[in-house]
């Protein structure tokens, strides 16, 4: 187990994300993301509960829902697989997130809080622009001036952040590169020059964990390292065999059969044979 807490299991998205305690780190870097554009000074956690799926469900790792105090609502969301339709699950999201601010049995005018979806994804769009960053929002199509603002879409395709550390430049730059090697770091870099990293460091230290919690964390991360692994041979593989083993493995390991039914597409019947 290394210095820092993988970000990519639930556990650790949750732990330096998703919790009230690191509410300063969350803020900060929506507001080094959003630059230029909102500056958030307070955040409120909202429950999960409002998205519509299980955060085990296609291989979504955790949701934050939270809202600024202007009323700005922010889904952020980190997921480590592709799935089929994905682009309109994001969608379904926001429409979700947007349809929620109807008044029932009230005279409402509405107008709308803008709704921002930041998703963090640890694979490549199916379809999508070979580039970390694509913004996404309602425009008009002969003009490419923008329409409304009520709906952002931020999609950060992290394999395509390949910067070395001396490379990072900018804020960004710096959150990626701790983000994609946070697990491997020995040092935590530039907390001396961002207080969120030095904040980062005191929550992601694994030395910090009780026993239990060492427990559950090295548990998920056993997983996630079975998944990506069992991802890894299956895609090489192409055949219903990479999909078994993964499924076996993460069997091994005490993960509900649904959530490996989920992950691997095999029955749950068939999971109970292996």
């Amino acid at each position: 187990m290394g210095r820092f807490v993988n970000p990519f299991t639930d556990y650790g998205w949750k732990l330096l994300f998703g919790e009230e305690a690191s509410k300063s780190i969350l803020i900060e870097f929506l507001n080094d993301l959003l630059e230029g554009e909102r500056h958030i000074l307070n955040l409120k956690y909202l429950k999960t509960e409002e998205l519509p799926e299980n955060i085990y469900g296609r291989g979504v790792i955790f949701d934050i829902l939270c809202e600024s105090d202007t009323g700005e609502k922010f889904i952020v969301e980190l997921q480590n697989k592709a799935q089929l339709f994905v682009k309109d699950r994001f969608i379904f999201y926001m429409s979700r997130a947007i349809s929620k601010q109807g008044i029932k049995g009230k005279s409402w005018d509405f107008s709308l809080y803008p709704v921002y979806g930041i998703f963090l994804l640890n694979f490549t769009l199916p379809g999508g622009k070979a580039c970390l960053r694509t913004d996404v929002a309602y425009m008009d199509m002969v003009s490419k001036e923008l329409f409304s603002d009520r709906s952002r879409m931020i999609f950060l395709q992290l394999p395509y952040f390949t910067k070395c550390e001396e490379e990072c430049i900018t804020n960004m730059d710096k959150w990626f590169y701790i983000l994609t090697r946070m697990d491997t770091l020995e040092r935590m870099p530039w907390k001396a020059q961002k207080a969120a990293f030095e904040k980062l460091m005191e929550r992601a230290e694994t030395a910090n964990f009780t026993p239990e919690e060492q427990a559950q964390y090295e548990a998920q991360l056993d997983a996630y390292r079975v998944m990506n692994s069992a991802m890894a041979q299956s895609k090489l593989e192409g055949t219903i065999e990479g999909k078994k083993e993964m499924a076996q493995r993460l069997k091994e390991l005490g993960i509900d059969l649904s959530v490996i039914s989920q992950s691997s597409g095999l029955t749950i019947d068939e999971i109970k044979k292996l």
